[in-house]
């Protein structure tokens, strides 16, 4: 009898990998545009004529430094009204007062007649006529106070109504000079001497001036990282613009909430910049170095396994068998990703698993 040839079991042939511990600290870099730590746009809060402007775009200034001088001839002339207005209303709180000693002095006589008189007329000795005569004066002249009293309150409120507005159209005047709110620059200048500016709302600003010692970087952190940033924490701030200069700045506060849509964190970083080296409107790169809270393992992207029941990696176990174990993935560095539970570390793993693959599945290593 012939002997009968089979063929020769052929089994897969697999790379093995095996997995690398993370490192104690992580690099979280996210972009940003700088921005001055204080703006403001100043408007005109008189109508009237530029009649000097001291200032242009990029003069720095000081805070309550006169930037310029509206002219505003109704605003002056209507102060000048109400100071007159002032002063006759005074005038006729003086008279109202006079007008009540007097008044007191005449209820004085009028009370010495009628004291006077009553007795005499008990006597018999005037007339009764005489009598109510006396007592009809003294009760008219004690109205009189009564009226006189009432009087200077009436010119007392006419004074303080009188200075009241006095004092609105002197702070109206006082807004004819714009000043700075602030140290800063001068960023925008958008009138010229002799322009007519309103103080409407839909008129322009004057000036924008802002504050540039001092900027801000806002990012927006993902949820991954959002627990691992604190206040008072150090970031590293790259600007191409500036190859080869470190720029150190401080988280100074955060959202402490997700952004539903995004859910990222809005953080605000400020940076020191009385050197001036960095402009508003830069765009830089923030560099958070992260200490991480949990010991993690770094694997090839390429060998996870994706499929209906979840993430996988493909281990190979002392007898050359293949197990899929589910993982649990962290952070998605690209060619790499963090694996936050489901291995040792011990493990050798199939550094590209195909399709072909199966649970128990035989192989050989190459």
């Amino acid at each position: 009898m012939a002997a009968t040839n089979e063929a020769p079991v052929t089994h897969p042939v697999v790379s093995v990998i095996h997995a690398t511990k993370g490192e104690p600290t992580s690099q979280l870099v996210l972009p940003g545009n700088i921005e001055p730590l204080y703006t403001a746009n100043l408007y005109a809060r008189v109508d009237g004529y530029l009649d000097r402007r001291n200032v242009d775009i990029g003069t720095k200034v000081r805070a309550g430094q006169v930037l310029a001088v509206i002219s505003s001839p109704e605003v002056d002339q209507q102060l000048s009204q109400a100071k007159a207005t002032l002063a006759q209303s005074q005038a006729a709180l003086l008279q109202a007062r006079a007008a009540l000693e007097q008044a007191k002095a005449n209820a004085e006589l009028a009370r010495l007649t009628r004291e006077r008189d009553v007795p005499l007329g008990e006597q018999h000795a005037i007339s009764q006529q005489i009598v109510d005569s006396a007592v009809q004066n003294h009760n008219a002249r004690v109205a009189d106070v009564s009226a006189a009293n009432a009087n200077i309150a009436a010119a007392e409120a006419s004074v303080a109504a009188n200075l009241a507005n006095v004092a609105r159209l002197q702070q109206m005047q006082n807004f004819e000079r714009i000043v700075a709110p602030f140290d800063g620059v001068i960023t925008q200048r958008n009138v010229e001497r002799g322009d007519l500016v309103s103080a409407s709302a839909q008129s322009k600003p004057l000036f924008s001036i802002a504050q540039s010692d001092m900027l801000r970087i806002y990012v927006d952190v993902p949820q991954s990282e959002a627990v691992n940033i604190r206040d008072g924490q150090k970031a590293s701030i790259d600007v191409t613009e500036r190859l080869g200069r470190d720029y150190t700045g401080t988280v100074t506060r955060n959202a402490s909430a997700l952004n539903d849509a995004a859910r990222t964190m809005r953080t605000e970083v400020q940076v020191d910049n009385h050197d001036a080296s960095l402009l508003p409107g830069m765009y830089a790169q923030v560099h958070f170095t992260l200490s991480q809270q949990h010991t993690s393992l770094i694997i090839p992207t390429s060998s996870l396994v994706i499929d209906h029941a979840g993430m996988h990696v493909v281990t190979v176990d002392a007898g050359q068998k293949l197990h899929f174990v589910p993982v649990t993935i962290g952070k998605d560095m690209g060619k790499e990703v963090e694996v936050l539970a489901g291995l040792k570390g011990n493990e050798s793993l199939v550094a590209s698993p195909g399709d072909l693959l199966s649970e128990g599945q035989h192989v050989e290593l190459r």
